[in-house]
Formats: structure tokens, C-alpha cells, sequence
């Protein structure tokens, strides 16, 4: 790979480069950022925040103020983990635009709006590439910072599912990215907020675009686990808001839609933006975030959640309700069942009992018959008019 001009600060020059030299920067830079964390050190890992020994907890160095970190310190962390995960549905990856807005600190949506007064504000964002469902994304860093830029990946988590709806050059295509970009991401950034502050987070909440994942605990710089996105991600996921950059990504879904080729084939579906496409980009004048209807949105969303899931608790309800009935109804069709099969068990034996009584009564009537019969034959009675007077016999009743 080609080696890239530094700054005298240390820093890629990242102005001017082509989209795909961009991106190849950016690789070098993940690399670095990579081998540098393969040799921190006092890092806090979850092995060392389950032990809590002595010697671990010396070993994670210092807090802000100088004082060494306790185990009550630890055990905060415990809480606010517990808590972070909670908060995030990290079983369906991804987090919406308006939640990832409404859980952000108020000083990064501030530095993403360009609303500070001190230079950490940014202005500008434009998309470089696009690779089947992840769009790498230059974000024009702030004026004191040292860097040129920085690059932020967002992968849209619900690309699957929208595009089987997706035509070409058809209405519901624009409405099908607009749901698309406002829907669940993933995200990295390679600032040092992200990978400080909030690349632990997104890790825990399933929403980090791994890899890097990150299982440090953010010990010294986010001990509360505060917010969730940087102002470069905060930036980029409102400018995805504008129709002028949904456009070339409704074209990229369409596009998905009607290909022969593996959906996920980076031959295929990798696009470099031009010069002219970008151009088009930077028309986006949808720079501002707007907190308070965004936060408005997440609450009446979580409303709807909670009047959905009360809902849901009461139809659970009513089927235990009827499911319990059902029971009781097989329970006592099980017992006439019970009762039925005693009853036709004793009816049968009944019948059984006729059954014998009458063959009894029949030998009994067979061997009377014999012995009148003998007894007239010895008399020298012929046996036919012997048999004819029993029958006589039998309907006199005997006599």
C-alpha cells in the first residue's frame, strides 16, 4: 500500500484524496489505532471488573482527580453496565436515528450542529462509498482539532428486509429509503470520542459496526456511560435525513433489488462516489439536528411500545383466561368420559350376565327335554311324537 503524507501533529493529510485513497487512508488508520490498543495497558477488562482484587484494581491506574479507583467505583461500573444494556434492545442489532438522537449528550449534538463558540463545532459531511448496506461517510473535522477529517461507517441493519420492496425509478423506492435511513444502524467512527466514550457502549447495545468491538470498560473518560454517539456520527445520521443523499442510496437498493449477483458481492455493489455525486451530496442543507422533536419522537414511540405491550399483557391475560377455562372444560369432559366408560362397562356386564343366564336356561330346558323324551321312548312312545308331545307339553307351561 502507498504511504500518505503526515502532518507535522503526526496526522494523515486527508484533503483532496479521491474516494478510494480516502478509504485506503482510513484503513491505515484503523490498522495503527488497532496495534496501539494491542499494547494498552490498565485497561479495565470484564475479567478484571468480575475479580476486584487489590493488585487489579492498582493496576488500572488513576481517576481524573489523582485518586486510585475502589471497589465501590467498581461496583458502579457494574450498575451502569447493567443499566446501558437494559436501555438497548441488544437482542435486534441496530439503533433509530430518533433514539440515538434522544440518548445523546446535549455537547455533542451542540459540537454537531456547529452551535459552540469554542471551534469544536463541525460543518460539513459528504459520502465517499457505499458497499452493499455500509456507507463510508468524510466528515470535515473541527477547527481545533488535528486531524483533516474523520470517517464515520454506518451500516443500515434493515437493508435486508426493505429491499425486497425495492423497483427502480419507482415512488415507494424514496419512501423505503427514507425508512431505511431513519431506521436501526450500526456505527464507528475513528475519533477518539468514539473509541473512547462510546465504542463500549454500542458494543453493549449492539449497534457498534464490528469489528473493533469494545469490552473496556470507558473507566476514566465515560465512568457513567453517558450518550452514545459522537458529533461526526450525530452529523452524518441527520444528513442521511436529506433526499439528496437518499437518492444515490434508493438507486443502490433499487439496484440490489434486480441483480444476478449475490446480494452482499463487493464487485458488484461496492460504488466509489465521483467528483460530480459529491457535489450533489454537498447540496444537503439538512444539517441541523433537531433534539427536541427527536427526543418528542423517541418518547411517543416508547409510549406507543408501553400502550402495545399493556395491550399485549391483557390479550395475554384473557388467553389465560380461556386457556384456563379450556382446562376445566377437558378436565370435566374427561370425567364424563370417565363416567360414560364406567356406565358402558357396566351395561356390558349386564349383557354378560344375560347372556349366561339365558344359556342357562336353555341347557336347562335342552336336558328337561332329553329326559321326557327318553322316558316316552322306553314306554315304546316313537321318538317324533315324543318330541311334539314336550312341545304340547311346554305350552301348557309344564303341565
Amino acid at each position: 500500500m502507498a504511504d500518505y503524507p503526515k502532518a507535522q501533529n503526526g496526522s494523515y493529510e486527508t484533503s483532496g484524496l479521491s474516494s478510494r485513497e480516502f478509504n485506503r487512508v482510513f484503513r491505515l488508520i484503523s490498522k495503527e489505532q488497532t496495534r496501539k490498543r494491542r499494547q494498552a495497558h490498565r485497561t479495565l477488562t470484564p475479567g478484571r471488573l468480575k475479580n476486584k482484587s487489590i493488585d487489579d484494581i492498582l493496576q488500572m491506574g488513576k481517576k481524573k482527580g489523582g485518586t486510585f479507583f475502589t471497589t465501590d467505583d467498581l461496583k458502579g461500573f457494574e450498575k451502569s453496565r447493567t443499566k446501558a444494556r437494559q436501555k438497548y434492545n441488544n437482542s435486534v442489532p441496530g439503533i433509530t436515528y430518533a433514539q440515538l438522537v434522544a440518548s445523546s449528550q446535549a455537547i455533542d449534538i451542540k459540537r454537531a450542529n456547529n452551535s459552540v463558540d469554542d471551534g469544536s463545532g463541525i460543518k460539513r459531511a459528504v459520502p465517499v462509498s457505499l458497499k452493499h448496506n455500509v456507507i463510508n461517510i468524510r466528515v470535515e473535522a473541527s477547527d481545533v482539532s488535528k486531524h483533516q477529517h474523520h470517517m464515520v461507517k454506518v451500516r443500515f441493519e434493515e437493508w435486508d428486509q426493505l429491499v425486497d420492496g425495492a423497483v427502480e425509478e419507482d415512488k415507494g423506492t424514496s419512501n423505503l429509503t427514507k425508512q431505511l435511513c431513519s431506521g436501526r444502524v450500526s456505527y464507528d467512527c475513528d475519533c477518539g470520542r468514539h473509541q473512547y466514550w462510546y465504542r463500549y457502549i454500542a458494543t453493549a447495545g449492539n449497534f457498534a459496526l464490528a469489528p473493533p468491538k469494545e469490552y473496556a470498560y470507558p473507566k476514566v473518560k465515560n465512568p457513567n456511560l453517558k450518550g452514545v454517539a459522537c458529533k461526526h456520527v450525530i452529523h452524518s445520521m441527520t444528513r442521511l435525513q436529506s433526499a439528496s443523499w437518499q437518492l444515490s442510496i434508493g438507486k443502490a437498493l433499487a439496484k440490489a433489488a434486480s441483480q444476478i449477483s449475490f446480494g452482499d458481492d463487493r464487485r458488484r455493489t461496492a460504488e466509489h462516489f465521483s467528483d460530480e455525486q459529491q457535489k450533489v451530496f454537498n447540496r444537503n442543507r439538512n444539517s441541523r439536528t433537531d433534539a427536541s422533536a427527536l427526543k418528542r419522537e423517541w418518547a411517543m414511540y416508547q409510549r406507543r411500545q408501553q400502550a402495545l405491550g399493556d395491550k399485549l399483557d391483557k390479550g395475554s391475560s384473557k388467553i389465560d383466561a380461556l386457556r384456563k377455562q379450556l382446562t376445566k372444560v377437558r378436565k370435566q369432559s374427561e370425567s364424563q368420559k370417565r363416567r360414560a366408560a364406567q356406565k358402558e362397562q357396566q351395561l356390558q356386564l349386564e349383557k354378560d350376565k344375560n347372556k349366561l343366564l339365558m344359556q342357562r336356561l336353555s341347557d336347562q330346558m335342552e336336558l328337561k327335554k332329553q329326559t321326557f323324551v327318553d322316558a316316552l321312548v322306553m314306554t315304546g312312545t316313537p321318538r317324533e311324537q315324543a318330541e311334539k308331545m314336550f312341545i304340547e307339553y311346554a305350552k301348557n307351561g309344564g303341565k
